[in-house]
């Protein structure tokens, strides 16, 4: 399996490199949270929705007791609280939704205009069943409805994962050659509510703050010396041109990760790479699949190996722009 490698942090320069971090006890959900209050965005626009609900109610929690700026506006649904965020991008801040199922479905149409007038910001789905009927299970039906909206998507296994790729989201996606939103997809309850042991940073550590940086919008809507039109009308030969420049930004996106991954690396001390695979040096056969049940069929794996069959699993960290290279 071919694999995205990283430089090896030796233990001098992971001394030197790394934000100070605590042990803590969170959920998904909770961490998503801890994220957004590190990161300090400008901007939440939201509406409650089981699963993710809990992200946008400890972030209000959180504010009230001083532990953040970020302004929390409630959208009439989650239509209104995606129009709320791109607003909010369009103006230069930097923003951040969470939301599940229905949510995504109501918001989807706003999805591919976001991304293509290429406005950052970071969209948590914790993955839940499309109802009809109703259901709240965690599956991914709500995140097949985005993949072809032209976002980036970063998969979160476990609490720990969810927290990082919230970090990762605002570099990738603020990168000036890609200039993207980026979703956050990790799994309704498995992960969005079991609670594990993490790390967490100290948000105060300015090599948190030099990681982040300071959002650098090329242009925005709220500078009247520089008035801009943002989604005009367009016909051919400019339409085809804009779908090319969103390619252009996807392969910059899929460029940059590498090393947006490995300096990450040394400020956590944890690495992530497009594809994490098991058991596969010798595998006969493989299952692909993603997210938290990777993490259960990798007991299957075990089981099977000692009945003698050579299996193993392949998982994605990155989804959109898919690994195609690596998977090969």
């Amino acid at each position: 399996m071919s694999r995205v490698k990283s430089t090896k942090i030796s233990d001098k320069k992971r001394k030197t490199s790394m934000a100070r971090q605590v042990l803590a006890f969170r959920s998904g959900n909770e961490m998503a949270a801890e994220a957004g209050a590190h990161i300090n965005f400008h901007v939440m626009g939201f509406y409650p929705i089981t699963p993710s609900t809990e992200v946008a109610e400890t972030l209000d929690s959180r504010k009230a007791d001083g532990e953040h700026e970020i302004r929390m506006i409630a959208g009439d649904g989650e239509h209104g609280a995606a129009g709320i965020c791109y607003g909010a991008a369009v103006g230069g801040g930097r923003v951040l939704n969470a939301t599940s199922s229905q949510g995504v479905l109501y918001s989807l149409e706003q999805l591919p205009a976001q991304s293509g007038t290429r406005f950052p910001m970071v969209l948590n789905i914790a993955n839940r069943a499309v109802s009809g009927p109703l259901d709240i299970r965690g599956d991914h039906s709500d995140l097949y409805f985005t993949l072809n909206t032209g976002w980036i998507v970063l998969m979160a296994r476990h609490a720990q994962a969810v927290y990082d790729m919230n970090f990762l989201a605002v570099r990738i996606g603020e990168h000036p050659d890609v200039r993207l939103p980026v979703i956050v997809s990790y799994d309704g309850f498995f992960t969005s509510h079991q609670k594990r042991r993490v790390q967490v940073f100290d948000k105060d550590d300015p090599k948190l703050r030099r990681f982040l940086g300071e959002p650098d919008h090329p242009y925005h809507a709220l500078d009247p010396s520089k008035p801009i039109t943002i989604g005009p009308y367009m016909n051919d030969p400019d339409l085809i041109n804009n779908p090319y420049q969103h390619h252009l930004a996807m392969e910059a996106a899929r460029k940059q990760r590498p090393s947006l991954f490995r300096e990450f690396a040394e400020l956590s001390g944890r690495r992530y790479d497009f594809l994490e695979s098991y058991r596969m040096k010798d595998a006969e056969a493989a299952i692909f699949v993603v997210n938290s049940a990777a993490e259960t069929t990798k007991d299957v794996v075990d089981k099977l190996r000692k009945e003698g069959l050579k299996v193993g699993v392949v998982s994605p960290t990155v989804l959109r722009p898919f690994p195609v290279a690596q998977l090969q």
